[in-house]
């Protein structure tokens, strides 16, 4: 008799436990927000975008036509912007280095406000690039770029770096190949100091004939956050074995009451340079 009846107290402990909780698939009503995105550049035109999110239903993005924008520069400017289409706005003011940006964006009853600021371009004091100067898994001799740049210790600095590779006569960009993203945080040198290993995603017989050019941008806070949780966001989104632990990321946003980006950065071009052996 026991023994029946600690048989039926397990089944009964193990059909409870297989017991399911429907969930039902009705969600909170979504609030729509206004949702910038602008990346200004030096010496360009000042372009904006303005949308409102949607529900995870909607497969079009709401773009605002009617937005009223405010934009000051550190004078105290106001800046004009004209509507293109799409909820795409520009204005005719050209940015420059050391500006520093006020936005307003008001849509129907809703404001939302950021701000940004363009660094100082930065001087590269060398780049060369060493031609044969590693072998990858495939057996192929790779190239490798060495650069320098003049540090400002008194400021926080923040950086992009990537390289254009051009054919043998300089008429047509091969590829664009992201270099690295770094700061001058925990350095006490004049001079910052990279070297990269180049890795080519095509090969061809010409290889040792391409010609090499280093673009350094000098970008914002704002900037630099938010491509580094875009990296991250993406692991998040489609992580491989290495990183199958990671924690899923929200994109980097200093946009007040909204969601976006608005950030801006300065550039520097080096000359074309062919490799050395």
């Amino acid at each position: 008799m026991q023994k029946t009846l600690l048989i039926f107290a397990f089944l009964i402990i193990l059909f409870s436990s297989s017991c399911r909780k429907l969930v039902q698939d009705e969600f909170e009503d979504f609030n729509s927000k206004i949702t910038i995105n602008s990346i200004i550049v030096q010496d360009e035109q000042i372009h904006l975008h303005v949308s409102l999110t949607n529900g995870l239903g909607a497969y079009e993005l709401s773009n605002i036509n009617n937005a009223n924008i405010e934009m000051y520069n550190q004078d105290s400017v106001l800046l004009n912007f004209n509507y293109v289409e799409k909820g795409h706005y520009i204005s005719d003011y050209i940015a420059k280095e050391n500006d520093k940006f006020y936005l307003k964006v008001s849509v129907n009853n809703s404001i939302v406000s950021s701000s940004c600021f363009i660094p100082d371009r930065v001087n590269i004091s060398e780049f060369h690039i060493i031609e044969n100067a590693w072998v990858d898994n495939e057996g192929v001799l790779q190239p490798k770029i060495n650069f320098s740049i003049i540090n400002d210790l008194s400021k926080d600095l923040f950086f992009e770096a990537y390289i254009l590779i051009y054919d043998e006569n300089v008429t047509e960009v091969i590829e664009e190949y992201p270099v690295l993203f770094f700061d001058n945080f925990e350095l006490e040198t004049d001079i910052i100091s990279k070297s990269i290993k180049i890795s080519h995603h095509f090969y061809s017989n010409n290889i040792n004939n391409y010609k090499y050019q280093l673009i350094i941008k000098s970008v914002d806070s704002n900037y630099y956050k938010y491509v580094k949780s875009f990296e991250n966001y993406n692991l998040s989104r489609f992580p491989d074995f290495s990183n199958a632990g990671i924690v899923p990321t929200n994109l980097f946003s200093n946009i007040n009451n909204g969601y976006g980006i608005f950030c801006g950065y300065s550039q520097t071009l080096s000359d074309i340079k062919a490799p050395i052996d």
